[in-house]
């Protein structure tokens, strides 16, 4: 196949690459920085003025996991309307390049957020279900960001990533970091629901709808077995060997982070249904598995 992506550098995109080129795939990457084409490899500058040259090729399948990063800087209104608009310009231009390619593309992904869901205690939610969006920032960006794709004309699916757990990015690092220093520990009371899942089941579920004609709209890319994140927690000390006992008070957390401190305080209880109704495998469906695996690495 020919994958045209955006976002291919990124955390997700650096993992996605790999396995695609390893499958036999060519893939041309959008990028705004100049780079070193391989064999199986392009990179096409965009956003810059012009559109990439993409005369002669068939593109198979396009993917979509622009966007700046949401959890690595404080949201003032400028961060905050750069990472909506990032998203927004990105998915705009790249459906305007699919309007233009002949023949069209079989397949938009396009990357969402299972922060489109409001935070609940209780509720379970399921891809196969119509939910009411969460009324938060997240939220707002999520709606504009799969409005945009829509556009496309082609079968569209939105992926909405849970919590990423991988050793190279996503949000262990991060987590570790706490535990590395004996303070690791609920945040806030705990209870908060953790919809996470293990990077190489991203990168698999990527795949599997490459190939699953069934599957369109919004797809839950999360593991069949969330967990709150008091147990998170405790889990990850286990695999850390480090104490889990230190609660870190939601205020601080508050007053640390500002309104980014709901990524870490709020959560919701998401099951990837439409996955698991097209028979997919997790290699990775719970927690314990997961982090043994990580910590391990």
């Amino acid at each position: 196949m020919n994958i045209l992506m955006t976002g291919g550098t990124g955390f997700v995109g650096t993992h996605l690459v790999k396995e695609l080129v390893a499958r036999g795939d060519t893939v041309y990457i959008l990028t705004r920085q100049e780079r070193t084409d391989s064999e199986k490899i392009h990179y096409l500058t965009w956003l810059n003025g012009q559109q990439p040259d993409l005369t002669g090729i068939s593109i198979d399948v396009c993917i979509n996991l622009a966007g700046a990063a949401i959890a690595d800087k404080r949201w003032t209104e400028g961060r905050k309307q750069l990472i909506l608009e990032s998203r927004e310009t990105a998915t705009e231009a790249l459906v305007s390049i699919i309007h233009d390619l002949q023949p069209k593309p079989k397949l938009l992904i396009n990357a969402s957020a299972i922060g489109f869901y409001p935070t609940s205690q209780t509720t379970f939610f399921l891809d196969t279900e119509e939910h009411e969006a969460a009324d938060n920032f997240l939220a707002e960006t999520v709606i504009s960001w799969e409005k945009a794709a829509r556009a496309s004309g082609i079968r569209t699916v939105f992926t909405r990533f849970g919590l990423i757990l991988g050793t190279d990015g996503g949000s262990l690092p991060l987590l570790t970091k706490q535990f590395a220093y004996l303070a690791g520990g609920p945040l806030g009371d705990g209870n908060q629901w953790y919809s996470w899942i293990h990077i190489d089941d991203v990168v698999r579920a990527l795949l599997f709808i490459m190939e699953t004609d069934a599957l369109e709209g919004a797809v839950n890319i999360t593991a069949p077995h969330p967990v709150q994140q008091k147990k998170f927690a405790e889990l990850l000390g286990q695999a850390m060997r480090r104490p889990a006992k230190i609660a870190t008070p939601a205020a601080m957390i508050r007053l640390v982070l500002g309104e980014r401190a709901l990524l870490l305080l709020e959560g919701q209880r998401v099951y990837p249904q439409k996955l698991l109704n097209q028979n997919f495998e997790f290699t990775f469906p719970k927690i314990e598995d997961a982090l043994a695996n990580l910590i391990e690495e």
